[in-house]
């Protein structure tokens, strides 16, 4: 009796210390994969014109029904594959394939998720449009969708014309003084800017695919870019100065198609004066999520593959596998589109552009131009996780 007494205090600490094994073990499971509200939480880094898609409350919902709790940062696309710290995160999400491939072989990543795509777009103001037509700029097609020819706009650029040169009524461009020039986001950090790079080079190379940095062509390109002066650094911050500050701050802004149907679907507020033109020649934007983890990869199979996450996918704005998702939301709404871009020019490779960008950023320094800006959309570091 005394033998068997003495052994049962040892027989329970040896069962207790099996099951603290067991529960660190799990433990260390849950911290692993962050659980809240039976939710697994996925954080990544995104392009910032992506940021109201993600933020949206019927997309919340939906990954919540899921069972996800999406957490994102944003930063340029140019930036995340180039300068972002991804420890940490579950995925990464630029705007463009070329951007995605430079962060897929760095991370080793062995797929990738394209859900959906975005042509690139000019905005403007009515009050501007009366002027951009009567200087040739911008005519409208047997559909309805206004065109602004971009070859026209690079020659009046060249000539370093004004606003106020333009022919017309005495309106809006004769009483702005400033330079005809598109407003872009920061060469150095963000995709937006690139798209638009492409294009220009493309014009400015006689219309072939650029292949190397020529110094003519750089020089003309970077001083669209440089006579702009403080460019920011990701592409929603242009956007709302565009909505909020008028026509005299931004008479022109490169943008994606979808920030503008996104704002006039989605925002009550949305100024109604606002135009979309569409470049001769754009080009587009694939945005092409890299997974880094097992809960990043199933967010991105999601994104392609769940009925409901490209449905409003489309009510954000963007365009997806199903073409007639992106036109009905447009139709129901008012909003005139072409069903697809007709004028498109692909982008060089990555090499090709990335060396072109670093010979602009080059100049930047060359005038003595501070780093890229900093704006809201400006990724942080990770989050630390409990252990």
């Amino acid at each position: 009796m005394t033998g068997r007494s003495r052994r049962a205090p040892t027989l329970l600490v040896m069962v207790l210390g099996s099951v603290a094994v067991v529960l660190a073990l799990a433990l260390a499971v849950v911290v692993a994969v962050r659980i809240v509200d039976d939710r697994v939480v996925v954080s990544g880094v995104i392009g910032s014109e992506k940021e109201p898609f993600f933020s949206h409350p019927d997309v919340r919902a939906r990954f919540a029904e899921l069972g996800y709790e999406v957490e994102v940062e944003t930063a340029g696309s140019r930036s995340i594959a180039t300068e972002a710290d991804l420890e940490g995160r579950d995925f990464a999400f630029p705007s463009s394939t070329a951007s995605a491939e430079t962060l897929k072989a760095e991370a080793g990543a062995d797929r990738d998720h394209q859900p959906f795509y975005s042509p690139m777009v000019v905005l403007t103001r009515e009050s501007v449009v009366g002027s951009l037509m009567e200087g040739g700029l911008v005519r409208e097609d047997e559909n309805g969708v206004r065109v602004f020819d971009m070859a026209a706009y690079l020659e009046l650029a060249a000539e370093r014309t004004r606003w106020r040169d333009l022919p017309g009524d005495g309106g809006f461009s004769s009483a702005n003084r400033n330079e005809l020039l598109i407003r872009t986001t920061d060469p150095r950090s963000s995709n937006s800017a690139a798209m638009y790079l492409a294009v220009v080079g493309y014009l400015l190379n006689d219309e072939e695919i650029i292949t190397g940095a020529d110094p003519e062509l750089v020089d003309e390109a970077a001083r669209l870019f440089l006579a702009q002066g403080d460019p920011p650094r990701t592409s929603q911050q242009p956007f709302d100065q565009f909505v909020a500050l008028g026509a005299g701050h931004t008479p022109l802004l490169w943008a994606y198609e979808a920030q503008f149907v996104s704002a006039r679907v989605n925002t009550e507020a949305f100024p109604q004066d606002v135009v979309m033109l569409y470049p001769a020649p754009t080009t587009t934007s694939t945005h092409t999520l890299i997974p880094l983890t097992d809960e990043g990869d199933e967010v991105g199979r999601l994104l392609v593959e769940d009925p409901e996450l490209q449905r409003l996918a489309a009510l954000n704005g963007f365009r997806t596998a199903d073409p007639g998702q992106f036109t009905d939301v447009a139709l129901e709404h008012g909003i005139t589109v072409p069903e697809q871009p007709r004028d498109v020019v692909n982008a060089p490779s990555y090499e090709v552009l990335e060396g072109l960008l670093r010979e602009i950023e080059s100049r930047y320094s060359a005038e003595g131009a501070g780093a890229a800006a900093e704006d809201e959309g400006e990724m942080p570091d990770p989050a630390p996780t409990d252990d």
